[in-house]
């Protein structure tokens, strides 16, 4: 005992003191003698249990100053870009009945606002705050990361509160984000189907890269293939999200854009959505004005509403991914275009090759 004692003592502070066997004796036998404590009492009197997330470890490693290495560097990388939403990703309450959803709503809400000072009655408290954001969540039901933001500026807009004078909707946002990292919210666990398009943590990096599903696996994982690089990963299902649905054309209800036929990306016979070769939302910017460069017509709205590529619905997701719709409008406004991008020849490549269903074969 006296050896193991010996060895443990350079661990728990720069001077000589007696290791106990409970830890936080020894962070305060270093604090009488004004010892300065190493990082690693920092992270021992937090007394991290063998059950703490991945995230939470490693996020209270990064405040001891304890650097990583190897399987959890990777790990770090993972669990901070989990952390990174978009304004696309899909969120929901990890718990909508329990009582301490409105507390820890409460308490970020107050940390956000450290210059406000709650009292009773008060209706911009946290308390208060807190429950009518759960209010106008219950009522509005959003869904997208940037729908619970607007929510939130709402519901705070209403109660005559503000969370920043400079920037309040990205601190909307930043609180949102924090309501994630303590689970709060959560992303729910993406409907994935065999051949979707989705983006993924790929392991050498730790970063999200578009990849299609090749297998779906029994363990609540899929195998994947990454476009970029054709490499196949076997991934948990908690690292792939959906690549986003399509929004440019949502609302197109003419008999054009529900047909079968033949996509004019991958060749498949599938069931084709109408693609606008000019974004709908960038219409305003070229109606009776000038249309983008190269383009042949007249900026009318019959002409931009009618200027399009019937495509598969997995094709048209991923026009939508490789750019915004300004620049899908000046720079891939043509079939063409599209076609020479480096990332969709890889996806066409791929997708020409997928069976299709009976129903959609020809």
């Amino acid at each position: 005992a006296r050896g193991l004692c010996t060895r443990l003592a350079p661990l728990q502070c720069q001077g000589p003191t007696i290791v106990c066997a409970v830890t936080s004796k020894a962070s305060q036998a270093c604090a009488t003698r004004k010892v300065p404590m190493r990082p690693m009492d920092a992270l021992e009197e937090r007394q991290i249990g063998a059950e703490a997330p991945i995230d939470d470890i490693v996020e209270i490693a990064a405040e001891a100053g304890i650097a990583k290495s190897g399987h959890a560097k990777k790990h770090a990388r993972v669990a901070a870009h989990l952390r990174e939403l978009r304004p696309n990703d899909a969120l929901e309450l990890s718990d909508k009945e329990s009582p301490q959803t409105a507390k820890a709503v409460a308490l970020v809400l107050q940390a956000a606002r450290p210059w406000h000072v709650d009292e009773l009655g008060d209706p911009c408290s946290s308390a208060c705050l807190a429950e009518m954001f759960l209010a106008y969540v219950a009522e509005q039901q959003p869904s997208r990361f940037s729908q619970w933001t607007s929510v939130l500026l709402e519901a705070m807009a209403d109660a005559g509160a503000h969370l920043d004078d400079e920037d309040n909707d990205g601190a909307a946002g930043k609180l949102l984000q924090d309501l994630y990292k303590k689970r709060v919210l959560v992303i729910p666990e993406p409907q994935i189907e065999l051949g979707s398009n989705v983006v993924a943590v790929l392991e050498e990096d730790g970063d999200w890269h578009p990849a299609v599903v090749e297998e779906l696996l029994l363990d609540s994982s899929c195998r994947l293939i990454f476009l970029e690089y054709g490499k196949p990963q076997i991934t948990p299902t908690s690292n792939i999200r959906a690549m986003e649905v399509v929004i440019d054309d949502d609302g197109a209800e003419d008999a054009l854009s529900q047909r079968d036929g033949n996509c004019e990306m991958c060749g498949r016979y599938m069931p084709l959505t109408f693609h606008h070769l000019i974004p709908k939302d960038t219409h305003p910017t070229y109606l009776k004005k000038r249309l983008p460069t190269g383009i042949e017509g007249e900026p009318t709205r019959a002409f931009l509403n009618t200027y399009g590529t019937m495509i598969c619905r997995q094709c048209h997701s991923y026009v939508h991914r490789i750019a915004d719709n300004h620049t899908l409008a000046k720079e891939y406004n043509t079939v063409g275009k599209i076609m020479a991008h480096a990332m969709v020849q890889k996806w066409v490549e791929w997708a020409s090759k997928q069976q299709v269903g009976k129903r959609h074969s020809k």
